[in-house]
């Protein structure tokens, strides 16, 4: 085996050029371990789930470039991949039968105690996305200020 110096005496003296090693292809995207379609899921719950995976997949394009975001985007990947099966699992391993005892305990379906779940994570994420448009409304409007006390007047010596 030849080392870097050897290879590149070599490449001086007319040789081939070392072979520059190929980069490293882009990691691939992991689905979502849970889709609207799982069919574990009530017809009811199906919109919801996509709901909450278009609100995931937005504050992620939003978070991804951003260092400071990383608790956000480690939160909803962790929504995502983690609290979302736990739920979805946990409902579906109710045997038919026995889920008319949750209704005895709550007062509400299975069901409907899951999509309150889902709901609930769906209103962490409309919060969290709202808390990001926040900055970018601040700053959008602290320009037009900016831009209002440098332009909009009249007066040449303001």
């Amino acid at each position: 085996m030849t080392g870097f110096f050897d290879r590149f005496v070599q490449w001086i003296n007319g040789g081939t050029p070392p072979a520059v090693p190929a980069p490293l292809p882009e990691p691939a995207r992991a689905e979502p371990a849970i889709n609207a379609e799982d069919p574990r899921l009530p017809d009811t719950s199906r919109p919801l789930v996509a709901r909450l995976l278009v609100l995931v997949a937005d504050i992620e394009a939003r978070t991804q470039d951003d260092a400071l975001m990383v608790s956000a985007l480690t939160e909803v990947r962790q929504l995502r991949d983690r609290h979302l099966p736990l739920l979805i699992t946990s409902y579906a391993e109710i045997p038919a039968s026995h889920r008319a005892e949750i209704f005895r305990t709550t007062g509400h379906s299975a069901s409907y105690n899951l999509n309150q779940g889902i709901e609930k994570m769906i209103a962490r994420l409309e919060t969290l996305s709202r808390s990001l448009a926040q900055e970018d409304i601040d700053s959008f409007s602290d320009n037009l200020r900016f831009i209002d006390h440098r332009y909009g007047s009249d007066d040449p010596l303001r």
